[in-house]
């Protein structure tokens, strides 16, 4: 009967250990699902918030472009004397202006792409 008594307590003592295993097994499955939607709702937004960069560099493109076009336009019409000066100034204006906009987007770009390697080692 001893030996009995004794395999029924080792019993005993291995089912409430599995429950205890169970429900800190539960409790992590749920902290990961936690965590999985959070990276999921952050990738999200940084989609979104590339794609809004995207459409403003690709507009600030188009105006740097089209303030060249007006550049060369009153370029052609400035006599040589006072003007041209001005249109060499406001030209050298407009490249610096296309490679500070073209240097703040790559910035941009490897700051999202360091954030989401960051959340992809994060959710592993």
């Amino acid at each position: 009967m001893f030996s009995r008594k004794k395999t029924a307590l080792v019993l005993e003592s291995l089912a409430a250990e599995i429950t205890v295993l169970r429900s800190e097994m539960a409790e992590h499955v749920r902290a990961l699902e936690t965590e999985r939607e959070t990276v999921c709702a952050v990738g999200d937004r940084l989609g979104l918030l590339e794609a809004r960069v995207s459409s403003m560099g690709t507009e600030l493109s188009r105006q740097i472009h089209e303030l060249g076009n007006e550049i060369d336009a009153v370029a052609h019409q400035a006599d040589e004397a006072g003007l041209g000066e001005m249109v060499v100034s406001l030209r050298e204006s407009q490249v610096r202006l296309a490679a500070e906009q073209a240097r703040y987007e790559i910035t941009f770009r490897q700051d999202l792409a360091t954030l989401a390697d960051q959340l992809l080692r994060r959710a592993r």
